[in-house]
């Protein structure tokens, strides 16, 4: 496997052509629990800052949760914040906390950011531990910074399009966390994964998320507001779509 010979990602991921401002919706089960979610994204800045929203619609118990990702590739920069309904306001991420999993799900902080974080250093396609499968995929890796020091994350990019296929987070030579695009929408819809899957490798769980909608575009302005009022115009644009 060759090293990917570029000086950062090939492109965003989750990337829906051109649209600047989108949204989907995404289905999965944990446990005997479904779980529904909406995932809204506005580039800005020549597509070089991000501002990702994943909003919980279900279980019923945990409408209202939400997470909020700030990012930017000049200055390299990214927030998180998350809210749960039991919350008095959002609480923000730290740093060591980005590469563990969103509350009461298994998929990741890293899985849906735009790029690879900041703390990350791109590195040698060999200092990260072993990773089986992708074999015709091209191999990037990443380790943390001083203050994340064993942390290792490796992706693996399709060499004609960029796309991020499989993802791996090691810890002091444990992997941890992997996730993988199980199925590719078409090109249409830009190759945004169809369904993913997030598996937690130590205890051998992992909890499969489909994509159940189209790509719809949702007005960038919709970003500038509330985060339950973005919800309620992304709920609508979708409800459109499936009409």
């Amino acid at each position: 496997m060759n090293d990917v010979r570029v000086e950062g990602p090939a492109r965003a991921n989750f990337r829906a052509g051109r649209l600047e401002s989108y949204a989907f919706s995404v289905e999965a089960t944990i446990g005997q629990n479904p779980m529904r979610y909406l995932f809204a994204r506005r580039f800005t800045d020549g597509a070089a800052s991000a501002i990702t929203a994943i909003f919980v619609l279900k279980p019923d118990v945990l409408f209202g949760t939400y997470v909020w990702i700030e990012e930017s590739l000049d200055p390299a920069s990214c927030q998180i914040h998350t809210y749960l309904p039991t919350m008095k306001k959002p609480i923000q991420v730290v740093d060591r906390l980005m590469f563990d999993c969103l509350p009461l799900t298994d998929i990741g902080y890293l899985d849906l950011m735009a790029w690879p974080h900041p703390v990350l250093q791109l590195s040698a396609a060999d200092s990260c531990p072993p990773v089986e499968g992708r074999n015709r995929a091209e191999k990037r890796c990443y380790t943390g910074s001083s203050s994340l020091a064993g942390l290792h994350v490796a992706e693996f990019v399709t060499p004609r399009h960029g796309l991020v296929v499989t993802r791996v987070v090691s810890h002091r030579g444990r992997q941890v966390r992997r996730w993988d695009a199980l199925e590719l929408g078409s090109v249409g819809e830009d190759r945004l994964p169809r369904r993913v899957r997030v598996a937690r490798l130590e205890s051998g769980h992992h909890t499969d998320f489909t994509r159940t909608s189209g790509v719809v575009a949702v007005p960038a302005g919709g970003f500038d507001t509330p985060p339950e009022m973005l919800r309620e115009v992304v709920e609508q644009h979708l409800s459109e779509e499936e009409g």
